[in-house]
């Protein structure tokens, strides 16, 4: 039986919610069996608490899947412009309430820069880190169309946010082949419709663009560390990700052809996969690089 529930903490008096799922097994309960410790997904500015359902048969019932919703952030309650650290810290709140003594942490774009610099500051909680679409800098182009779709949603278009968010997040440059390109493109349209009327997300999204001025650093040693990403991720671009993954002690990178930063959506099989082979430690049925 699958139990669920949603709680909330706070930090610095923000408020964090999650999701937890976990299969209920009363024979192994009963037994005294330790279960994995559990897989906590941070996604990009615009994934919450019911954007995994793809996950959910890779970690159920092997360990508790948690999700989060990642709150817009207010720019005045920032150090030296930048969010991050307050976004980390929400994450440690989660952590502690969970009473997790260590957790898996799968982090996608800029969830993957909250899962990265959480576990640099407490790799003693983290037994396994997946990172996949690890943001960089935002450049002056990515920054402009972005502020832009921001302004868009917060003028009541969403039919202009959509567009925008859209097009942004997917490579449109057509010698380079992008399994799922088009329906990706409509999937996305009508996701950012809907997510143009959810203020958090049009917060978080703010919040992104000014917390990713400030690089990520690199470093981190004794905590088991792969990175992936696609291989036409013109947001993210897998020779910048690599590099930065060899500033990682022991940690392996991987590539998927024919797909770009929304490789989740094109390819969930993949995320699935990783999930389960590297977190979960079992045998990888869809990965390859």
């Amino acid at each position: 039986m699958i139990e669920e529930y949603v709680r909330t903490v706070t930090a610095h008096g923000v408020p964090y919610t999650y999701r937890v799922l976990r299969q209920s097994d009363p024979a192994t309960e009963m037994l005294g069996e330790p279960s994995a410790e559990p897989v906590i997904a941070l996604g990009g500015v615009l994934e919450g608490l019911y954007d995994w359902a793809y996950l959910e048969g890779g970690v159920l019932p092997r360990a508790s899947l948690v999700t989060v919703d990642l709150p817009g952030l207010d720019p005045a309650a920032f150090q030296d412009g930048d969010g991050l650290d307050l976004l980390c810290e929400g994450l440690a709140s989660i952590v502690e309430d969970l009473g997790a003594t260590r957790v898996n942490l799968y982090g996608y774009s800029l969830g993957a820069a909250v899962a990265l610099q959480y576990t640099q500051g407490h790799p003693e909680r983290v037994a396994r880190l997946l990172l996949g679409g690890v943001p960089g800098d935002v450049t002056e182009e990515i920054g402009t169309h972005l502020r832009t779709a921001v302004g868009c949603a917060r003028a009541g278009d969403a039919d202009g946010f959509a567009a925008l968010m859209a097009d942004g997040l997917l490579c449109l440059d057509e010698s380079h082949h992008v399994h799922r390109r088009e329906l990706t493109r409509r999937y996305l349209r009508r996701f950012m419709r809907n997510a143009a009327q959810v203020p958090r997300k049009v917060d978080l999204l703010a919040t992104a663009l000014i917390t990713r001025h400030r690089p990520l650093y690199g470093g981190l040693s004794g905590v088991p560390t792969l990175f992936f990403s696609g291989d036409h991720d013109h947001l993210n671009p897998p020779e910048r990700q690599l590099a930065f993954a060899a500033t990682i002690e022991g940690s392996r990178f991987v590539t998927f052809p024919d797909c770009d930063h929304m490789l989740p959506l094109q390819r969930p099989e993949v995320v699935t996969s990783l999930v389960a082979s590297f977190l979960l430690d079992e045998p990888a049925a869809h990965a390859s690089g």
